[in-house]
């Protein structure tokens, strides 16, 4: 027997009707392949089971019906989450949930919300095709958690970026047998990685600051499978790639280094819950491409409900009537997103320590001058180098740091060490150590052999100079996962390696030629003095770094050093860095730029802005060493 047809109005009213679930609509929609795009299915209705009349007004109202999917399934959820806060029944945590396709894939399929909302009250501002840059940009979870109270965000994201957004062929080398399916990702596919991972940090950095007791939700998707669709298997294809056990093990790669960065910045993110959805959906549990069926959303759910339980203390019976002045919370900021209001803008510098996030140490270093005894009878005078490492620990203490400042006779070897080594010790993964130093560089002769001019680049420290070959070990004390940042503001501190002659700069003696312009370098005479008289210690210094394990000393290609390193220094190689009244010139750029937190992106972004502020004698560099860190990558500056 024929099955007969809705008509629009019918339809519409069945849409409007709460009682009615999703999965009862389902039947009326079907998706439009060839219009989705990557976690943004387009629907259309089912000529199986809607009456379309085939006129211009029809197909209007149809195409109407059709562009209001995301915001049907949008209120029929709020309206499910105002009635369950209002029964005054119910005991759970309230929750707020953003994201994409995979918290929302309207009317067709159930999906991870749909299926957590049978045991949550979730306020769902969810949106298929959304996406993490849109997200941030329009930050309407900001409002939802502060009207309703919530005490959990979940949230699912970077998903167009795993599949560049459509684009996967431009991130793939044609197939070449000889080489492994991670081999077939071009480099720029780390970068997407990269920019996404950079939007989810300061997304969850953003929740975090502002709401000390939320507890946020993630996950990296599953194991996709690649079916001749046109977000995988078609790009694949167009390289060449058509094994599919090849493609399924390149969209493995693809989707494990997503979760390497989830991972990685959930150790450096305060209350972040990265939840590992790997494993979860088998292959015979996928809609499409990117999607899974009701089924296998339900899996990944039930991995969102063990977390969520895990953070909820068993339920108590709460006042009617604080329940529903929540609910009348909840209205507001509904009322509100709907009617395009924009988060309200929140003065917390986004580098700012967020409650129970991780932690940060910081030791700033300053000399106005060294201790003639050791150098010759040459004290090093300068101007500015204690307000540099003063200007320095007030940024850090500002942001949450717990500073520790060493001022010129204070700055000594072996307190410096001590205190970098105690703090090697404190330290966790995702933690920061923040150092910075001001005050004279200096260079000795290279006894193990690692350095191509010969010569060891030094701070010169109050009591005797400290060798990068110490740094370097120092770092290798580091756990693994904890960040190091480095500003140096000194002579020969591009890379902490070469030194050159300061023409027009230094006179032989060290004195300045301007008195404007005092370098931060040691003499060469100087040098030359400093070392003779105390052949003996450095002699000792260098043979012990001789003896430290090989792959200490020849740096980066074999570097014990598992924590991230980032230096930005005041100049390059061949360059001087000049002490100034107030600031030496690279402090002052620095602190010109940060601009008292409203800086907002990343170290390059930074070192670049710095660099516009310098002479065209002075110009800063930016390296690092150690493990790469996206999260610290993609991070504002002095981020905690």
């Amino acid at each position: 027997m024929a099955t007969t047809k809705l008509t629009l109005e019918e339809l519409n009213r069945k849409l409007a009707d709460p009682k009615l679930s999703e999965k009862e609509l389902e039947q009326y929609f079907v998706v439009n392949e060839e219009k989705s795009g990557p976690f943004n299915p387009v629907l259309e209705l089912n000529s199986a089971t809607v009456q379309v009349p085939a006129t211009a007004e029809g197909r209007a109202r149809s195409a109407a019906l059709l562009n209001s999917a995301n915001f049907i399934s949008r209120l029929r959820r709020q309206t499910q989450f105002h009635n369950r806060i209002g029964s005054g029944t119910y005991k759970g945590p309230v929750i707020v949930s953003e994201g994409d396709s995979w918290f929302q894939y309207p009317l067709r399929l159930l999906d991870v919300i749909d299926h957590l909302m049978k045991d949550y009250a979730i306020f769902s501002l969810d949106a298929a095709g959304d996406t993490l840059d849109n997200m941030l940009k329009q930050a309407e979870y900001m409002d939802a958690i502060e009207e309703t109270g919530a005490t959990i965000f979940l949230f699912s994201g970077g998903g167009n970026d795993v599949v560049a957004g459509g684009n996967l062929a431009a991130h793939l080398i044609d197939f070449d047998p000889a080489l492994s399916p991670e081999a077939h990702l071009r480099p720029s596919f780390d970068t997407l990685l990269n920019d996404a991972i950079g939007a989810y940090s300061k997304l969850v950095r953003q929740v975090a600051q502002a709401f000390p007791h939320i507890h946020i939700l993630c996950h990296g998707y599953d194991y996709t499978v690649p079916a001749k669709g046109q977000w995988l298997g078609k790009p694949m294809e167009k390289r060449g790639i058509v094994r599919r056990d090849f493609q399924q093990a390149i969209a493995r790669v693809m989707i494990d280094r997503f979760n390497g960065r989830l991972a990685s910045l959930q150790h450096s993110a305060a209350r972040l819950h990265y939840i590992d959805c790997r494993g979860t959906v088998t292959n015979k549990q996928w809609f499409d491409e990117l999607h899974p069926i009701d089924e296998g959303y339900g899996k990944v759910a039930a991995r969102f409900s063990k977390v969520i339980n895990s953070l909820v203390p068993q339920p108590k019976d709460a006042p009617v009537q604080a329940r529903t002045a929540r609910a009348g919370r909840a209205r507001a900021v509904a009322g509100a997103n709907e009617g395009g209001l924009k988060a309200r803008s929140r003065a917390t510098p986004m580098s700012a320590k967020a409650a129970e996030g991780p932690a940060g140490m910081s030791l700033h270093i300053g000399l106005n001058s060294v201790d003639p005894a050791h150098y010759g009878g040459w004290d090093g005078l300068l101007t500015a180098c204690e307000f540099d490492a003063g200007d320095m620990a007030d940024i850090a203490k500002s942001l949450g740091y717990r500073t520790t400042t060493l001022m010129t006779d204070q700055a000594t070897r072996k307190a410096v060490i001590d205190e970098i080594r105690k703090t090697a010790k404190e330290l966790k993964a995702g933690d920061i150590f923040f150092l910075s130093y001001s005050g004279h560089g200096g260079q000795v002769p290279d006894f193990n052999g690692d350095e191509e001019d010969a010569t060891d680049e030094t701070w010169c420290l109050f009591d005797g100079q400290l060798i990068d070959d110490e740094l370097y070990q120092l770092w290798s004390e580091f756990s693994a996962g904890v960040r190091v940042l480095v500003l140096s503001d000194s002579c020969h501190s591009g890379s902490v390696v070469r030194m050159m002659q300061a023409e027009g700069l230094l006179a032989e003696d060290g004195a300045p030629t301007t008195p404007a312009a005092t370098p931060r370098v040691m003499p060469v005479a100087v040098a030359s003095r400093t070392f003779r008289q105390n052949r003996e210690f450095y002699r000792e210094l260098g043979s012990s770094l001789t003896n430290v394990e090989s792959s200490i000393v020849s740096r980066e290609m074999t570097s014990p050093v598992t924590s991230s390193v980032r230096l930005i220094s005041g100049c390059q190689d061949n360059q001087l860095s000049l002490d100034g009244i107030g600031n030496g010139a690279f402090t002052s750029a620095l602190i010109a730029t940060w601009d008292h937190g409203r800086f907002k992106r990343n170290y390059e972004a930074f070192h670049r802005a710095i660099q516009m502020k310098m002479p065209p004698t002075q110009t800063p560099n930016h390296w690092t060493i150690g493990a790469t860190n996206a999260v610290f990558n993609a991070q504002t500056p002095f981020a905690i």
